[in-house]
């Protein structure tokens, strides 16, 4: 991923005063050093969004009090519908086949592709994407983001109306040999599917909001 890459959409969007510069940085050491130094330049705690995963989503983070952040959970939940399916779809082809071997055995297969589809299907990461998506992530850079994410990074949404601050913090997230990208618009991260967003400091393990569905 090219560092510095301006992902600003001008040609569609009417820039409205604000800049995100998305990082997107290791996860721990790192992570924290660009959040508090961030944050150390003025950004408010409703100007920075920090996007991790977590196999525990009340996983307390130590970020400074206040910051908001969004957990996507580590995990396989919500695959016990498509998968229940997909083991419903081979029952039946195998039922077919033994009771009605002429029409069963191509019934058997048409059923035991969709099961193959569905645990493909559920299988298949999605990662941070329905928040990029829910937000209006310019759609050129997303996939990238998402990637990155998959492969262990997190994201970091710093917001501002100061043009003199883009430099800083473009240069906070390069310290930490992280990439970034400059957005000429306020993207604010929410809650969606599974995930869930919280706050640091006092009662950060209670949510703060209720995950929304996609």
């Amino acid at each position: 991923m090219e560092k510095g890459q301006d992902a600003a959409d001008k040609r569609s969007r009417v820039h409205d005063g604000e800049y995100t510069v998305v990082g997107i940085v290791e996860d721990g050491t790192p992570l924290n050093q660009v959040v508090k130094e961030v944050r150390d330049l003025g950004v408010g705690k409703d100007d920075l969004t920090v996007v991790v995963k977590r196999p525990d989503t009340d996983e307390s983070e130590p970020f400074p009090e206040g910051t908001r952040y969004i957990v996507v959970p580590d995990d396989r939940r919500g695959l016990e519908v498509p998968i229940g399916f997909a083991i419903s779809f081979v029952l039946l082809g195998i039922f077919f086949a033994l009771v009605v071997p002429s029409i069963g055995i191509p019934t058997f297969m048409v059923f035991i592709s969709l099961a193959a589809v569905l645990v493909a299907g559920s299988f298949t990461r999605v990662g941070v994407q329905p928040i990029l998506t829910d937000m209006g992530a310019p759609r050129e850079d997303s996939g990238a983001w998402n990637d990155e994410f998959e492969l262990g990074k997190v994201l970091v949404f710093a917001v501002t109306r100061e043009r003199r601050l883009i430099r800083p913090i473009r240069e906070i997230i390069q310290g930490t040999e992280g990439s970034y990208f400059i957005v000429d618009r306020r993207l604010e991260p929410r809650a969606v599917a599974q995930a869930s967003i919280h706050r640091a400091g006092q009662g950060e393990r209670q949510s703060i909001a209720r995950p929304k569905e996609a």
